[in-house]
Parts: C-alpha cells; sequence; structure tokens
C-alpha cells in the first residue's frame, strides 16, 4: 500500500470509514501480517531491532552540528549572521533544540518516508522559524506542473503549503513526489519478529513449558482436571517457579515433551529478523544486537562503514534541503553559502583517531593551524598558535629556506631566563613513571587475552604515543625541547620490545602474571632513560 494511499484513508471514528473493508484498514497498517499480527507505526517500534535502527540514525543525524558557511576565497568560515543559523545550529522554534527537531524529521523519514517542517519566513523572504508538520497529514502534490504540499489542521481543515515553504527530508521513492514508507515494505518482516517476540513472552509466562503432560491411572472428572491443571500452574507458571521440585501422589506422572529440531529452529530464526530489519534501514547488523555476522575484519571498519554508507546519505540529504530551502535565490546562485555537517564530530569519542587525525593535519605540510585544534576541543587559544608553520624539509631549498633571523632552533639551549634543567628532570622524571605504570595497567587488561596479546604490541604507539608526548611537551618545552615524539618512540619500542621476548618465553597461562612482572621492571629502568634522552 503506498505512501499518499493511507494519508487519505478515513480513521475508524470518522463515520466515512468501512468497518468491513480490509483495504481501509490496510491503509492504517492496522491489516494482519502473514504472522497474524497487525503492524502499526506504534507495534513496530516495541520491536527493540526496529527502535534501535530508527533511533540511532534519527539521533546521529540529531546530534551532528550543521553550520551555514560563507564562501571566504578559496576557503570558506561559519556565517552565524546569516538568518538561518540558529535555526540549524539552536532552536528552530521556541519549544525544540536543532537536535530535537532534526531527530523528529529523521525518525518521520526512517519509517513513514518523509519528515515535513513548515518554513514561516519574515517579510523579506528569510526563514523565520520551522515547525514540524505531522507526518500522517501531510503530503505533497503536483498539478498542472506546480508542486505543492496538503496538510491538514487540529480541525482537520486542509491547508495548501507553498512547495519552497516546507522544509522535507525523503527517503527512497518510486518517484520524486512521495517516497516509500519503509514501514510498509518492511511489515511482514516486523510481523515475524513481533510474532517471535510474543512466542518467546508466552514461554517464559509458562513456565512449565516445555510442554509437560500430566498422567494418572485414575479417571478424572472436569473438575477434578482444572484444579489439578490449576494446581501445577500455581507451582510451576513464570520464571519466579521455575524449576520447583515437584510431589506427585496416587499414581500421577509428569512427562515432559521437551523441543523438537522445528522449535528450535524457530527460536534461531529471531536473529534472522534482526538481518532483515539491518537491511531495510541500511544499518550493520552488529549495531541493531547481531551476534554474528559482522562483515569486516573488526569493529571498527564496521562502524566506519555505518558512518558512510548508512549514515552519510542522510547527512547529505539534510545538506541539500536546507540548502534549497533557507539559502536565498541569489545566495544559490552566487554560490556564496554552502550547508554542511561538521563530519569530525564522529570522532570525537575515539581518542586515538581524534590524536591522529590532529597530528596529520598539524605535521608535514599542515592544514590547520595549533589554535584551530584547541577551539575543536574546547581549549583557549595560545600565542602564536595562529601562524602556518611550514617545515624546512618541505621546501624548495637555497635561500628561502634559511630561518629567520633570530629564531631559534628546534632545540635551544639552556638560557638564563629558562629554567635549569636539572630542575625539570625530578619532574619529567615522574611523568615517566605514570607513563610507563599506565602503559602497564594497559598491558595487564590485554594479557588476560593471549591470543590478542600480539595484536595489542603491534598497536602500542599508536594507542599511546600521542599520549605519552602530549605528557611529556610541556616539561620539555620549558627545557628548550620542542619534539619529544622521537623519544617517546624509542621509549614505546623498548617496552614492545621487552614484551614481545617475554610472551616468546611462557605459556598462555602464565601470561598475564610475567607481563605484570616484567613491566614492573620497566617501571625502574625506563624513566630515567628516556628522562636522560629528552634533557
Amino acid at each position: 500500500m503506498g505512501f499518499l494511499t493511507s494519508l487519505f484513508a478515513a480513521t475508524p471514528e470518522n463515520p466515512t470509514f468501512n468497518l468491513n473493508d480490509p483495504a481501509a484498514w490496510e491503509a492504517l497498517g492496522a491489516a494482519p501480517t502473514s504472522s497474524g499480527l497487525s503492524v502499526t507505526q506504534q507495534t513496530a517500534l516495541t520491536y527493540s531491532p526496529w527502535w534501535r535502527g530508527i533511533s540511532l540514525l534519527a539521533g546521529d543525524c540529531g546530534k551532528l552540528p550543521l553550520h551555514i558557511y560563507r564562501r571566504k576565497g578559496d576557503g570558506k568560515e561559519r556565517d552565524p549572521e546569516h538568518p538561518s543559523y540558529p535555526l540549524l545550529r539552536r532552536k528552530p522554534n521556541p519549544y525544540q533544540t536543532a537536535f530535537q527537531f532534526r531527530r523528529l524529521l529523521t525518525g518521520w523519514a526512517l519509517s513513514r518516508g518523509m519528515g515535513c517542517a513548515n518554513i514561516l519566513r519574515t517579510g523579506d523572504g528569510r526563514a523565520a522559524e520551522l515547525w514540524p508538520l505531522n507526518p500522517d497529514q501531510t503530503y505533497p502534490v503536483r498539478a498542472n506542473g506546480v508542486q505543492y504540499f496538503v496538510t491538514h489542521l487540529a480541525t482537520g481543515e486542509p491547508r495548501k503549503l507553498p512547495y519552497e515553504n516546507v522544509l522535507c527530508i525523503r527517503g527512497f521513492g518510486e518517484d520524486d513526489l512521495a517516497a516509500q514508507s519503509v514501514l510498509d515494505v518492511a511489515k511482514e518482516s516486523l510481523g515475524l519478529g513481533l510474532a517471535l517476540k510474543k512466542w518467546n513472552s508466552k514461554f517464559f509466562a509458562n513456565g512449565a513449558r516445555p510442554g509437560v503432560l500430566l498422567e494418572t491411572p485414575n479417571k478424572l472428572q472436569e473438575q477434578a482436571k482444572k484444579e489439578l491443571r490449576e494446581s501445577w500452574e500455581r507451582m510451576q507458571g513464570g520464571l519466579d517457579q521455575a524449576h520447583r521440585t515437584a510431589v506427585l501422589d496416587n499414581g500421577l506422572k509428569a512427562n515432559v515433551i521437551s523441543f523438537n529440531a522445528e522449535e528450535s529452529q524457530f527460536i534461531e530464526s529471531q536473529q534472522f529478523t534482526v538481518f532483515d530489519v539491518s537491511n531495510f534501514l541500511g544499518i550493520p547488523p552488529h549495531k541493531l544486537g547481531a551476534q554474528e555476522g559482522l562483515p569486516y575484519n573488526s569493529r571498527e571498519n564496521a562502524d566506519q562503514a555505518y558512518l558512510d554508507e548508512s549514515l552519510d546519505p542522510w547527512l547529505v540529504c539534510w545538506e541539500e534541503e536546507c540548502w534549497d530551502k533557507l539559502l536565498t535565490e541569489q545566495e544559490k546562485e552566487q554560490d556564496s553559502h554552502v550547508v554542511e555537517f561538521l563530519r569530525e564530530a564522529l570522532i570525537r569519542a575515539d581518542l586515538t583517531a581524534r590524536s591522529n587525525y590532529y597530528r596529520t593535519a598539524l605535521g608535514g605540510r599542515p592544514w590547520m593551524l595549533q589554535n584551530e585544534v584547541r577551539g575543536r576541543e574546547n581549549l583557549n587559544p595560545v600565542p602564536g598558535g595562529d601562524v602556518m608553520l611550514d617545515p624546512l624539509n618541505m621546501g624548495q631549498g637555497g635561500a628561502e629556506n634559511k630561518p629567520e633571523p633570530g629564531k631559534p632552533p628546534a632545540r635551544m639551549p639552556p638560557s638564563d631566563s629558562r629554567p635549569d634543567r636539572a630542575l625539570l628532570r625530578p619532574i619529567l622524571l615522574d611523568a615517566a613513571k605514570r607513563m610507563v605504570r599506565r602503559v602497564g595497567h594497559s598491558a595487564a587488561r590485554a594479557a588476560r587475552k593471549p591470543s590478542e596479546f600480539l595484536g595489542w604490541l603491534d598497536a602500542l604507539e599508536t594507542e599511546h604515543a600521542a599520549t605519552i608526548a602530549e605528557a611529556f611537551a610541556p616539561i620539555a618545552a620549558a627545557g628548550g625541547v620542542t619534539d619529544v615524539l622521537p623519544a617517546v618512540r624509542a621509549m614505546l619500542a623498548t617496552i614492545r620490545g621487552s614484551l614481545l621476548d617475554v610472551s616468546g618465553e611462557c605459556r598462555p597461562a602464565e601470561l598475564p602474571g610475567r607481563v605484570e612482572a616484567r613491566m614492573a621492571s620497566l617501571e625502574q629502568t625506563v624513566p630515567p632513560a628516556v628522562t636522560e634522552a629528552i634533557l
């Protein structure tokens, strides 16, 4: 049943609704599926994989910052003065935040096919407020080559809205007018999932299952049978009563009917419905709770695939619709502004990925400033952080690459204005001990899984180098040393080599204890060496 057909259907409370017409019920989503259950917008959300998929994509679209940028030469900068900027970044209307608004419209688009909002404009045509429109009472119409939207007010009165005054996030559809409701397409799979969920609930509610047959040599009257059944169910029914000891008399026997192969397969089929929902929503199965079927070598690769293939199409949909409806025709024609999500916020929770990204952005031929990085990490700017550094080894050579007069080299000798290195060494030594101890805690956790220990060793520098360098850098800078990374890498190489020897000398069961003992030894020898190397 198509999206438009379902919208034009009357409701059961309306006298014009034909209670005997199956098509009318189907248009409301209440027609039973092959499983025998009706799947509606409300019942579908009680199926956890469906709820998880909708809330995941909608929440990710809602939480990413969405900015309007003004082009500036070959670059761009945020334009907080643009009238639509606060609508997308803070509050689209007096009663919703930007996160709530985008999450709501994306959720509607995922389940119903479209999520729409009415754009209220000022006298000069600028957007002033964005108000969500009920997706069950809003639909697009094209007449005489002109497209517009029709929505129904709370009184039931229809109102025609110009196309340019409706912000519309659309899912996939067979034409450019209306998108297909994913719920309509996925009903059979959702019906099966809900049926399996209901079957399992009934199974646990009846703790006397798997099927118990009570057998007696005596003939019982109907009332006696009823009392015997009720007595058994009071004793064994429900999870709290399961596995209680039953005492039988008068020749009564309890015969347990165990699962057959078909019933066991029925339970296992629950995982297949999760994969179905995964396909309909375009989300990797592990994001919906599937225990098997990870299609990549690692969870990190699968998460990256989710960002590229599942989430990004919805982000692009938002960006293009906002560009089309919230910028003026002059801004679009001159390409003076662009609407984009800040996708870098997706890596904020991953410290290693974030530090590697910033290190690349600031090293080699840099494309970011130090204060830009500090701003993204909610840190205050520092003096000299707005200067783009161009390393000497990246230049053309010759006179142009000579240091500026008076510019200090990377490692400066101590001076009267700088603390004596002898005073800094104990501070650096203490920091080095803490960092070795930090690596030791990580090594102890990794050693609990001997099969994965070598992989942890291979990733040692990637996981810890940036954090250790950040701990050493302020102390080293006070002593005139600006580059501590070579010493940090040498330190981690020493630890890695020592732990590699340990892993080759002991049995897997002995690995945790041997690693702990070796790290205790390294905590005494490594910090003095790295302190000497830096200062």
